[in-house]
């Protein structure tokens, strides 16, 4: 007769980590203090912070699976994991507006509070002030007025997406230039 042969098997969640989590991911990008702080998270049981970083995590796997516009998507880019977390943000945001709209502050305060977990992620982000200063810089040096000199000059800001939203740089430089027109 034969023994059974025992097999250990690996619990599905260390299984799941392995894979997910993988060991050669740079501490210094984004992703990498992502994917950290998830492990962390899910020891700790921390049910405010875990779905929120596992919300980021499934943005950022859609974006690299689905580029959008043919734009190429980098993990490693903070870039572009940037872009998702300012993408998260507005959301957050426009949910916060509609639920004081809708007089549930209970809906508000946790979106608040899965607000302030997203933020801490991004730098400190630029003031409409500071991008305006830049802005004039620019415009100045290249010499430029009217809305078509719009592409040379956020070609030229040089500011970096992870310090303000491209959006909100675009709005500052196109009121500038109309402006002086």
């Amino acid at each position: 007769m034969f023994a059974p042969r025992l097999y250990f098997r690996a619990r599905p969640t260390t299984a799941v980590l392995r894979r997910c989590l993988g060991s050669t991911a740079d501490a210094q990008t984004l992703d990498a203090r992502l994917k950290a702080d998830l492990k962390a998270a899910m020891k700790a049981k921390d049910k405010v912070r875990l779905p929120v970083i596992k919300g980021i995590l499934s943005d950022i796997l859609y974006a690299e699976k689905n580029p959008a516009g043919g734009a190429s998507f980098s993990r490693g880019s903070d870039a572009d994991v940037a872009a998702i977390f300012q993408r998260a943000i507005r959301r957050r945001n426009d949910s916060i507006e509609s639920f004081v709209g809708g007089g549930r502050e209970d809906l508000a305060e946790t979106e608040r509070a899965k607000l302030a977990i997203l933020q801490d992620y991004l730098p400190t982000q630029l003031t409409v002030e500071q991008i305006e200063e830049r802005a004039n810089q620019v415009i100045q040096q290249l010499g430029v007025t009217g809305s078509k000199a719009m592409g040379a000059v956020m070609r030229d800001i040089g500011i970096n997406p992870t310090e303000a939203p491209k959006a909100k740089i675009a709005e500052v430089v196109k009121r500038l230039l109309t402006s002086s027109a």
